[in-house]
């Protein structure tokens, strides 16, 4: 018996013992989980998760489609998420506004049923920790219960980590009496989502009928080794590289963001738990790593802001502005510093991208492999050895989602134009794209070869191909990468 079986059969006894008559749920919270753990727990018998991260549960629900698993989303939940959200998981359980019971309904496909709500609630009065007052929960509940696209199944809470059990139990007993109250109300709910690894079966003493558990069940995390490091903009593509670093055990209070605008900074702060401020030098402070995530245009004001800082610090900088090289960079900086430029693609939000690099000579093996793993988190990762190719890994991959999503318009279009409904002609052409993609990654054979396997002599797939070729597609692809080249040349030049 593996050790992961022995906890999960450990808390299913332990549930049925603590539980009483009222049949209680064990949610696997498996957020920084890799797939293929939950892959195995799965086979265990294990149908329930819970995810804090939207983006990061996204990419694990794409790996595991094949299994029949039901997604709890149990973290924050911010208004831009909305979408994403009651489009993909099965559960929220952190709704505690009218705003989001709105925006989860609006988006829920009508095809998929129901979206489950909990209404999460803010038991002990804690200012930094999300929910809604006990005494909203009513009102809220009726707005829930009144959206056709929602299911409202109870409560959910995460009491204050009191010393005191008897605290804890008086805050579950509070939950208890709020969820009864809410039952006599709205007779369908039957979920009342509280207990932790610490504390389960005082909350289901107290009448929990769903409990989150991840430390128990997966182990211990190993801290992160990483050390501080700043954000310098807190824009995507630095949120898809925050929610990568916790996801991997970095500590929140080990990373500081700087970001202008107010409602970034809040949101990065409620769904991360990291520290925020709108002044670059107190996020760089407080850091040895400064990851440059601004745009482009301001980014030589803010490095020469930072150099004196900078020149008393000597921080691994690292960065994933387009179009500024890691020479500007240094020069803007006081000179003589560790600098690693990098090029992310868009595909990186979700963890699926590839990033391309280039460290300058000031730059150790460890601050190299530091800089790697730090980027990891958004997908694959390039090193590049002369930093004029830079321009074309911009070209290549910086530039190519773009190149794709033209290719899928134009199927799209010429897929409805030969009769196919817009839906149909929408699924066919993005499965077959992301079919492909995973043939080209996961069989080990060029692209040649899995092109020609396709290809019958005098078939369907030679008559396009014909086509292609008769319109210049392979000499067209190479003159619009080499004009996206020339274009990153051009805007180097521009901004130095």
């Amino acid at each position: 018996m593996s050790p992961l079986e022995a906890r999960h059969r450990s808390l299913l006894d332990a549930i049925a013992r603590s539980a009483g008559a009222r049949p209680a749920v064990l949610l696997a919270v498996s957020k920084a989980q890799p797939a293929e753990v939950i892959r195995a727990l799965a086979a265990l018998g294990q149908r329930a998760f819970g995810e804090n991260y939207a983006q990061e549960a996204l990419t694990k629900q794409r790996e595991l489609a094949d299994l029949a698993l039901e997604w709890h989303l149990i973290g924050p939940l911010q208004s831009n998420k909305c979408r994403a959200v009651a489009r993909h998981f099965d559960w929220v359980q952190s709704v505690d506004r009218a705003k989001l019971l709105h925006l989860l309904d609006s988006e829920r496909p009508a095809e998929r049923g129901p979206l489950n709500v909990l209404l999460q609630v803010n038991i002990d009065g804690e200012a930094s920790k999300s929910g809604c007052a006990p005494d909203e929960v009513m009102a809220l509940a009726d707005q829930a219960a009144a959206l056709p696209r929602l299911r409202l199944r109870g409560l959910m809470a995460i009491p204050e980590p009191h010393p005191d059990a008897n605290h804890r139990r008086m805050a579950f007993a509070k939950m208890r009496a709020l969820f009864e109250m809410l039952r006599a109300s709205h007779p369908s709910c039957d979920t009342l989502s509280m207990g932790m690894s610490e504390d389960f079966p005082l909350a289901l003493t107290e009448g929990s009928t769903l409990v989150r558990i991840g430390t128990a069940l997966f182990g211990a995390r190993t801290p992160s080794t990483l050390p501080p490091v700043a954000f310098i903009g807190g824009g995507n593509m630095a949120r898809a590289l925050i929610g990568g670093m916790i996801r991997g055990g970095s500590a929140a209070a080990d990373i500081h963001i700087s970001e202008p605008y107010a409602p970034n900074r809040e949101g990065l702060a409620t769904e991360f738990g990291v520290a925020v401020t709108d002044d670059n030098a107190v996020a760089a402070s407080a850091a040895g790593v400064w990851i440059l995530a601004t745009k482009p245009q301001v980014l030589r004001r803010v490095c020469e802001a930072l150099a004196a800082l900078a020149q008393a610090r000597r921080p691994l900088v690292v960065s994933i502005a387009a179009g500024i090289s890691s020479t500007q960079i240094d020069r803007w900086l006081g000179g003589d510093i560790a600098v690693v430029r990098t090029m992310p693609n868009t595909p990186a939000l979700l963890g699926a991208g590839v990033t391309g690099l280039y460290a300058t000579s000031a730059t150790s093996s460890a601050q190299r492999a530091l800089a790697d793993t730090l980027l990891k988190p958004a997908g694959k990762t390039v090193w590049i050895t002369d930093e004029a190719l830079m321009d074309t890994v911009t070209a290549v991959s910086g530039s190519g989602p773009a190149y794709v999503f033209l290719l899928a318009e134009a199927m799209q279009a010429a897929a409805q134009a030969e009769g196919l409904s817009a839906d149909a002609a929408h699924t066919l052409v993005v499965e077959t794209i992301a079919g492909a993609a995973r043939m080209l990654r996961e069989s080990g054979e060029t692209a040649t070869t899995l092109r020609q396997r396709v290809t019958s002599p005098n078939g369907t797939t030679q008559a396009a191909l014909d086509a292609f070729v008769a319109g210049g597609f392979t000499p067209l692809v190479a003159a619009a990468i080499h004009a996206a080249r020339i274009r990153g040349a051009e805007l180097f030049a521009a901004n130095d």
